[in-house]
C-alpha cells in the first residue's frame, strides 16, 4: 500500500498549526510581552527560522489565533440562530455557547493586550485594524441574523453588532472578576440585552 505524500501547502498548515498551539501555551503562560518566539519555534519542534517563514512576529500569530477563534464562535452562533424554533427558543443554546466562550479567559486577556499593543505601536496598528474591521464586519452579520430571527428590532444591525462587540468582552470580564452582582452568568446577561436592545421582551 503506497503512503501518501503531504503536499507543501498541507505541510505547511501543519507547521502554523503545531506553531499556533505553542504559542497560545506560551501566551497563556507568560502573557504577551514576555512571550517568547524561541520557545514557541522550540516547543512546536521547529526552529525560528521555520517560526519567521510563517509569521512576521509573535502579534501576527495571535492576531491569526484571536480571528480563528471569534471566527468559530460567531459562525456557531449564526448556525443556533439558523436552528428550527423560535427565538426564545433558541436562545437558551445561545446562552450556554456564550457562556463556555467565557470560559476561555485567555482569549479576553489576548484580545485587550493587542488593542494597547495597536495604540502603542503604529506600525502594528494597520494589521490590527484590518483585523477589528473583519471581526467587526462579521459581528454585524450576526447581529442582522438576530433581526431577522426576531422579526423586529429598535436597533440597527451596525448598532447591535456594535452592542454585541463592546458588551461580549466587558461581560466576561466582569464574570470572572467578580464584578456583576446579580447572579446571573455572562450569558444570562448578554442574551438579556440583547433581547432588551431587540425591544422583543414581553
Amino acid at each position: 500500500m503506497r503512503m501518501q505524500r503531504t503536499s507543501r501547502k498541507q505541510s505547511q498548515a501543519q507547521t502554523r498549526e503545531r506553531l499556533l498551539r505553542a504559542a497560545r501555551a506560551e501566551f497563556a503562560r507568560r502573557g504577551v510581552a514576555a512571550a517568547s518566539i524561541d520557545r514557541i519555534s522550540e516547543s512546536a519542534g521547529f526552529s525560528r527560522g521555520a517560526f519567521y517563514a510563517n509569521y512576521a512576529d509573535k502579534h501576527d500569530v495571535l492576531l491569526e489565533l484571536l480571528a480563528q477563534h471569534q471566527r468559530d464562535e460567531i459562525a456557531a452562533w449564526q448556525d443556533l440562530l439558523g436552528a428550527q424554533g423560535t427565538l426564545d427558543e433558541v436562545l437558551p443554546a445561545l446562552r450556554e455557547r456564550f457562556d463556555m466562550f467565557a470560559g476561555r479567559a485567555d482569549d479576553v486577556l489576548f484580545s485587550t493586550e493587542l488593542q494597547i499593543e495597536a495604540l502603542r505601536n503604529p506600525e502594528f496598528a494597520e494589521r490590527y485594524r484590518l483585523f477589528a474591521q473583519e471581526i467587526a464586519q462579521r459581528t454585524q452579520q450576526l447581529a442582522a441574523a438576530f433581526i431577522a430571527r426576531a422579526g423586529y428590532s429598535q436597533v440597527s444591525a451596525e448598532l447591535l453588532g456594535k452592542a454585541l462587540q463592546s458588551l461580549a468582552p466587558q461581560l466576561i470580564a466582569e464574570a470572572r472578576l467578580g464584578l456583576d452582582e446579580s447572579g446571573q452568568s455572562a450569558g444570562e446577561r448578554l442574551v438579556a440585552m440583547i433581547v432588551e436592545l431587540l425591544g422583543t421582551q414581553r
